[in-house]
């Protein structure tokens, strides 16, 4: 854990000494030149200096760890650490522009398909296990969530896999290993848990709620306001009215 915590703050250093490369022109530019230059250059060579990083350390393991004594939390916590730092410095204002987005998250190892497109508000810290389709819509403030603590030391890991032409609507909360199937629309306020997945041309309503481990098939239609429990199965076509809490076992 010491070694841990010495390593960030030496990746702090690392980060910090690349972001403010472009000062170095304020010499020969004059200092507000230099620091217009400086404003416009330093999410680029930062983004040069994190990637380079990131590139060389091993790829982060997905499935249950103890932190830190399992070797996947240890890859997890190496791996996820620069594009961490960089997207909570420069995401809120470089992410409107959607080329800088779109090369910033490929650079990190996120796999975008063509036309798929997140918010600048749009939360998400480990685009490495992150795959989005075609055309695919990720909404203001949705949480990206591809790992997270159940109790402490215990630590979950997993991809979160969005298909082709989705919506994926406003504060919405994915948890790791969420599969999502094309074509489907997630309103706002929906929270899906861990494991799950949803298939292809399925619409969830507003604030419903999915827990772990579920199977919602194709076709099918969730209400407003829903709860699923964890290690449901949802038939093909289903239709759940608004506000039903689903008994367990489907």
């Amino acid at each position: 854990m010491i070694a841990l915590d010495l390593l960030w703050w030496i990746g702090l250093a690392w980060f910090a000494a690349w972001a403010a490369l472009p000062l170095l022109a304020i010499p020969f530019l004059g200092p507000v030149s230099g620091l217009v230059v400086w404003a416009v250059l330093a999410p680029w060579s930062a983004l040069v200096g994190m990637v380079a990083v990131h590139r060389l350390l091993p790829k982060s393991l997905e499935g249950t760890f103890q932190l830190f004594s399992d070797p996947g939390s240890v890859r997890w916590a190496l791996k996820g650490w620069a594009p961490s730092l960089y997207l909570t410095l420069f995401q809120p204002i470089w992410f409107m522009s959607e080329g800088f987005q779109r090369l910033a998250l490929r650079a990190f190892g996120a796999d975008l398909a063509p036309g798929a497109l997140l918010t600048s508000r749009t939360i998400i810290r480990e685009p490495h296990l992150l795959r989005i389709g075609a055309a695919t819509l990720i909404g203001e403030y949705v949480h990206l969530v591809c790992s997270y603590q159940p109790r402490p030391k215990l630590l979950v890991v997993g991809r979160i896999e969005i298909g082709e032409r989705v919506l994926v609507g406003a504060y919405s909360h994915l948890a790791p290993g969420v599969r999502i199937g094309a074509e489907c629309l997630l309103e706002y306020g929906v929270r899906v848990g861990a494991n799950t997945t949803v298939g292809p041309g399925t619409r969830i309503g507003a604030g419903s709620s999915i827990y772990n481990s579920v199977r919602i098939g194709a076709g099918v239609t969730i209400g407003k306001g829903c709860l699923i429990p964890s290690g449901a199965e949802i038939p093909d076509g289903a239709k759940i009215a608004d506000g039903t809490v689903v008994a367990r076992g489907g």
